[in-house]
């Protein structure tokens, strides 16, 4: 039995660091793309470690004349806001699913749940059509509104599960301390479901931050640009900056790693609570 156990470790250690390779190896051919020369990318045979390592490819992708800083910032407006009205919204939609009982409730939930099925090519164009009749064309508020499309329900729907894990009992014996019903919700619930918030705005935010379709179809003016649309200044029509171009992918994932780094307990324990306490 010991050996049996012994065995199913090895074998699942061994899966898990195949995984790793599997996942890992593309970041790191773009890191090693982005350190070398361009007289060393396309060598034969080909090699991993950079022979002449250089940080050239970085500083040209911030160099004079490039608009990469700016694609930076559009990115950033776009995705905290994105992230801050989808939490505001999701927080109080998803408690009164959790808690409240109104007509139709499981009917407009399951439908809510349903309009994730449909892909986002298929939403692009009537809602490119709607932004077009609203004036919006070329705003970054055309990308907020159409980001609150396709990421509010999956918000809804992830700290709707952790609403239900809050017993109710705490509420009721705020009420009858003297709580109104928002201080209750305030005071008592909201802290309790911070992972699940945490877990949820970490969501949204890598969902927005790397969003390229809609970014490109929305958004016409240079200056305007976000970042998985704006690295694209590096492809051309007959060739590419393959260094500069892993260079700006490098710096685009960076945000993502640092978010991540600083909650990943947050975010694992509100997927896992989640998943359980759905």
């Amino acid at each position: 039995m010991i050996k049996r156990q012994k065995t199913g470790k090895i074998i699942t250690y061994l899966f898990a660091l195949l995984l790793a390779i599997f996942v890992c190896f593309p970041l790191i051919v773009m890191i090693s793309m982005s350190l070398k020369a361009p007289d060393e990318q396309f060598t034969y045979p080909p090699h991993l470690i950079p022979q002449h390592p250089t940080l050239n490819n970085y500083f040209q992708v911030f160099g004079q004349g490039s608009m990469f800083a700016k694609y930076f910032s559009n990115s950033l407006l776009v995705a905290s806001v994105s992230t801050l009205i989808v939490l505001g919204v999701a927080i109080f939609s998803s408690y009164g699913y959790a808690r409240m009982n109104f007509p139709g409730k499981n009917f407009l939930f399951i439908l809510l749940l349903l309009s994730q099925l449909f892909p986002l090519a298929a939403i692009i164009v009537p809602l490119y059509r709607i932004m077009g009749n609203l004036k919006l064309i070329d705003t970054y508020l055309s990308l907020i509104i159409s980001y609150l499309a396709f990421s509010v329900p999956v918000g809804v729907w992830l700290l709707r599960s952790f609403f239900l894990g809050v017993p109710q009992e705490l509420e009721e014996a705020a009420l009858i301390d003297g709580c109104t019903r928002f201080q209750a919700f305030w005071k008592i619930v909201i802290p309790l479901v911070r992972p699940g918030m945490g877990a949820t705005a970490a969501y949204v935010f890598f969902l927005t931050w790397q969003e390229f379709m809609f970014a490109l179809t929305f958004i016409n003016s240079e200056s305007k640009r976000t970042l998985p649309v704006g690295i694209f200044d590096f492809v051309g029509q007959y060739e590419t900056n393959w260094g500069n171009l892993m260079a700006a992918s490098i710096l685009v994932c960076i945000p993502v790693f640092v978010i991540f780094f600083f909650i990943q307990k947050q975010l694992v324990a509100g997927l896992t609570e989640g998943a359980v306490k759905g």
